[in-house]
């Protein structure tokens, strides 16, 4: 695969499980704007890609930041599709002018992908916490699916029943609630993110 500045790695093996790579770059200062133009183009191009599932950008606080984009896709192979198409080459050869150094990237699967913050692009929590904090989430989200659509979907085979039940779920997870949820509970899930730097000891 090649990105805005050389080779980028390649994803994981991940089959057909949920993938995400964080794209992070320097942008020159003054070159906000230009900038902020080629990332509307360029995940409107993401998005016509098969299995693409979303995009989020972190934006830096001041001049000459950190942009981070994060890209979702279905699956590593269509995630790959992307990565390797003329259609995104094209469009990073015209970044290039805006930004400074090279570009990092990095991929996370499957459950980890509810866990993607800025700050932590490549690092997940421990899965303990990502298994406690699924059920914590999933739990009252599916109590409450079934007590609204119980009335309605009443009539169906239970078979069908829990595949609407699940249908609505998932996507709710994946866009509505655990975005949020992950960022209010950003310091439990990665406390050593938190921390200051140790105190750096005086040279003898």
């Amino acid at each position: 695969m090649t990105g805005e500045s050389g080779p980028v790695p390649t994803g994981p093996d991940a089959g057909s499980q949920p993938v995400t790579t964080t794209v992070t770059r320097h942008v020159k200062p003054g070159h906000e704007a230009a900038y902020e133009q080629f990332l509307e183009a360029i995940i409107s191009a993401a998005r016509q890609f098969p299995g693409h599932l979303g995009v989020e950008v972190f934006r830096p606080t001041g001049p000459a930041g950190e942009y981070r984009i994060v890209y979702r896709f279905d699956s590593d192979e269509h995630l790959s599709a992307w990565l390797d198409s003329d259609e995104r080459a094209a469009w990073l050869q015209r970044a290039e002018p805006h930004v400074i150094g090279p570009m990092r990237t990095s991929f996370v699967t499957g459950l980890e992908t509810w866990f993607t913050l800025p700050g932590q692009a490549g690092t997940a929590p421990p899965p303990y916490k990502m298994a406690l904090l699924t059920w914590m989430t999933i739990f009252p989200l599916i109590t409450a699916t079934v007590a609204i659509t119980g009335p309605l979907l009443k009539p169906l085979p239970l078979t069908l029943r829990l595949g609407i039940t699940t249908a609505l779920t998932v996507p709710l997870m994946t866009w509505v609630v655990m975005p949020r949820v992950t960022r209010l509970l950003r310091r439990w899930l990665y406390p050593d993110h938190q921390r200051p730097p140790p105190p750096r000891l005086a040279s003898s």
